[in-house]
């Protein structure tokens, strides 16, 4: 079967958690989305794509928002940032649900099934307003092809940091990716071995890794910069 015709057997409908565990360890983050938002019958707004013989192609999850979004300000210009937090809150539980997961299984990669499932769910959505955060969204940029507004999201001040020094070199962040590359950078500038432990300890979830290698360090440090997040808004 072609991948055309393989595309065209291809339906959507509702999912389950079950779906969503099938294929999560496809997902670039690891662990599962904070929330699952609900639909009005209780069951988990979760979508599925199938294939002709119904095997599970990709799922989408739909979660609660999380109460702070620099992008919301971009987005939708003062709903949200009134000085009572607690209406602030509720307004953004009311109006707003997020897309925490899109994911795709390996055989059915390159058949816009990502953009299908975004589509479909935004044809129905659960609150006037979604929104989705993704730090892929350069390189897979899904979200905006469905038909999502983009906002890039400035860099945490430890990957700022860590990409000046980088450019203070000539080099960009994916640049240090390729095999090599970072050995031979700190061959180059032995201090990017200290700014590469600086960049650990900016975060407690890398603050594990401050005794590794410094040339793995600094490739792990150098992926985290290149992935800088973007922010993707829907409804008016």
């Amino acid at each position: 079967m072609t991948n055309a015709t393989l595309s065209e057997t291809i339906t959507l409908g509702p999912g389950t958690r079950g779906d969503y565990d099938a294929l999560a360890g496809l997902h670039y983050r690891a662990g599962p989305p904070a929330t699952i938002a609900r639909r009005e019958d209780g069951s988990a707004c979760i979508l599925a794509a199938r294939d002709g013989e119904g095997r599970l192609a990709g799922v989408l999850v739909v979660s609660m928002p999380t109460l702070n979004g620099s992008w919301r300000q971009l987005a939708w210009p003062g709903a949200y940032g009134g000085a009572d937090k607690r209406r602030n809150a509720h307004e953004l539980n009311s109006s707003v649900r997020c897309i925490s997961r899109v994911i795709v299984g390996a055989r059915f990669r390159g058949l816009g099934i990502a953009t299908r499932l975004v589509r479909g769910y935004l044809a129905g959505p659960l609150t006037a307003r979604t929104e989705a955060v993704a730090a892929m969204g350069r390189v897979c940029p899904f979200f905006e092809a469905a038909g999502m507004t983009p906002y890039p999201l400035a860099p945490s001040a430890r990957d700022a940091r860590l990409l000046d020094a980088l450019a203070s070199l000539g080099l960009e962040a994916w640049e240090v990716l390729a095999p090599g590359a970072a050995a031979g950078a700190i061959a180059r500038a032995p201090w990017l071995a200290r700014e590469a432990r600086v960049w650990a300890n900016g975060s407690r979830a890398s603050r594990r890794h401050l005794h590794t290698e410094p040339a793995r360090l600094l490739t792990l440090a150098a992926l985290h910069g290149a992935e800088q997040p973007i922010a993707y808004a829907h409804g008016g």
